[in-house]
């Protein structure tokens, strides 16, 4: 807004602000201003650009959330109610700090934001002034949020400060979904065709407004997901008639959408192609169930087709199962290979590219654990109807072996992981992954990394994939998981995990009990844990990937952390594997000797 208002271009502008301190009563002002946002300082696929208002309220609040730590929040997250969470590599502090990190990403409004990156902050700086930047997530994307909320709830529900938080999240939603969206180039369709919806938006700015610019639109598993969450509402004894009423019609509202755009494509979780997507169908078809459970349960009127669409959305994620190849594929009906390529074993070879003969397996995602995980059946809500491809079903343990085989020879890091002696696997998001993580400055520099395998790993991807272990060791434990010629590799592979690399191998057998393989798995998701942590800093603090090698960032010393830093989705990722691992702790426990 002040660029060329006067003697100072937008660069020296920028380059002020990162200095600048206001008082905390300006801040406030600004910050609840309803003024609208202009256009965001970058995409989160996408290089920077210049925005013309919403730079200066990002950096602002960005000033704001330094030094948050010891919110409430984080005071009651810190207070020994999760040290239940505390095992394999972690301690209770630890645990402590981890969810102190991701709860200085959760304003007291319901806001969650998926970083305090704002695209300015200088990873590594080349001759001539460029430089590769953190790229700027400073925004509430509505998957990142309703699965930090789960989290939350899953690890802390009943504490007075999460009760408030939820409370606080289903009032903005509520604000929030009832306006239109001002965006008009929503797949499928042309753009400016003008059918998107309020429901299938991407993100939001911190001040609630919608972001409107350019994004690959729909995405529709965050609808799903917040439905989830807001069903919580309902479950609590606390809350309000107002919030009650307001959460119910919410939910509607969501899974009508969901239930009604149920046969389309939509955009991956990655927000890079156009597709059916098990993670997506996965969600939806958990969400669903929920919602056709609660409404039974509270005879809501008007809602009949939710239980038609239980099983139309099954029927859609049982399409991932591909036999020939005895994996399940993230996407179906994909329209093309350009700018994301084919995820297969060869994706990953060096040099490859468009033009690079598929081996198979293809369609190799960490999405489809993500998916298996976040659609398991809980205790309550639609737990009659099961996961289509549980964490522990044959088919998605063979998928995960060649998930892992896909990337894990591919990253230096591991390589270097392994030469040190430490246990587990670091992975990424899937084989051949183009995305750095990071921006180039000034924005038309030449980009250090195009194409395939410039994406690196994740800890998300890696937490995520500690979390399947811990849950396989869940199902031996309780008898839902038994060992067979389409599991055997992964059960294996697991189990070694918990080695270093020079000592695996060695073991050709599973155990004889349920009880060893499960203590042996969670051995396993331990030392998956154990490698990532190894690459966080010593206050435990994540980033979104850590950096592969292979000079594919010039400069950068591999497993350094790049990308936004601290990630909400990260944190919540691992709390979320801790609280897989006691649940498979509890299990081995119950189990008579």
């Amino acid at each position: 807004y002040f660029a060329g208002r006067g003697p100072f271009s937008w660069t020296e502008v920028r380059a002020m602000m990162q200095t600048m301190h206001f008082h905390l009563a300006a801040l406030a002002f600004l910050l609840s201003s309803s003024l609208p946002v202009g256009s965001a300082v970058a995409s989160r696929e996408g290089d920077a650009c210049e925005g013309d208002g919403s730079m200066m309220l990002q950096l602002l609040h960005s000033h704001s959330h330094q030094g948050r730590d010891a919110s409430p929040l984080c005071a009651e997250l810190s207070d020994g109610r999760l040290r239940r969470l505390a095992g394999g590599p972690y301690t209770e502090e630890d645990v402590g700090k981890v969810a102190c990190n991701m709860a200085a990403n959760i304003f007291e409004n319901g806001t969650i934001i998926a970083s305090p990156s704002t695209g300015i902050e200088k990873i590594h700086n080349y001759p001539g002034g460029s430089s590769i930047n953190q790229n700027n997530y400073y925004y509430m994307w509505q998957r990142d949020a309703g699965l930090t909320m789960r989290t939350l709830l899953r690890v802390a529900k009943g504490g007075p400060m999460v009760s408030k938080q939820l409370e606080n999240y289903a009032s903005l939603y509520h604000e929030i979904w009832s306006k239109p969206t001002p965006n008009k180039n929503c797949w499928p369709g042309r753009p400016g065709d003008g059918w998107c919806s309020i429901l299938g938006e991407v993100k939001f700015f911190v001040n609630g407004s919608v972001y409107n610019q350019p994004w690959n639109r729909a995405q529709n598993d965050g609808p799903a997901i917040n439905a989830m969450v807001l069903m919580e509402v309902l479950s609590d004894g606390k809350a309000n008639p107002t919030s009650r009423e307001n959460a119910k019609a919410d939910i509607i509202s969501a899974l009508e959408y969901v239930g009604g755009m149920g046969l389309d494509s939509t955009i991956d979780p990655w927000e890079m192609v156009y597709g059916q997507h098990y993670y997506v169908q996965s969600i939806q078809h958990r969400a669903m169930a929920m919602g056709a459970d609660i409404a039974q349960k509270e005879g809501w009127k008007g809602v009949d087709n939710f239980q038609l669409w239980v099983p139309l959305l099954s029927h859609l994620v049982e399409q991932h199962w591909n036999a020939t190849s005895g994996v399940v594929g993230e996407t179906n009906a994909r329209p093309w290979f350009n700018t994301v390529g084919p995820k297969c074993l060869s994706s990953s070879d060096e040099g490859a590219n468009e033009s690079t003969v598929r081996t198979a397996p293809c369609d190799l995602d960490v999405a489809v654990l993500l998916g298996s995980l976040s659609a398991r059946p809980g205790h309550g809500l639609g737990s009659a109807v099961q996961a289509v491809f549980s964490p522990h079903d044959s088919r998605t343990l063979a998928t995960a072996y060649h998930l892992v085989e896909s990337m894990a020879q591919a990253y230096e890091v591991n390589s270097i992981d392994d030469d040190a002696g430490l246990p587990g696997v670091l992975i990424g998001r899937y084989p051949g992954d183009e995305y750095s993580g990071v921006i180039m400055e000034p924005a038309d520099a030449k980009s250090v990394c195009l194409g395939y395998n410039c994406g690196s790993a994740w800890f998300l991807a890696t937490h995520g994939l500690a979390e399947f272990i811990y849950a396989s060791a869940d199902a031996a434990a309780k008898g839902d998981m038994k060992a067979d010629g389409m599991n055997q590799g992964y059960l294996l592979a697991a189990m070694d995990m918990a080695l270093p690399k020079a000592k695996r191998g060695r073991c050709k057998a599973l155990p004889r009990t349920a009880k060893e393989l499960a203590e042996k798995l969670i051995a396993g998701g331990d030392g998956v844990l154990a490698r990532a942590k190894h690459h966080a800093s010593s206050d435990l603090h994540m980033s979104e990937q850590i950096y592969r090698g292979d000079d594919k960032l010039p400069g950068v010393t591999p497993g350094e952390m790049i990308g936004a830093r601290d990630l909400t989705w990260s944190y919540a990722s691992l709390l979320d594997a801790l609280a897989s691992r006691a649940d498979a702790v509890e299990a081995v426990s119950a189990i008579s000797s």
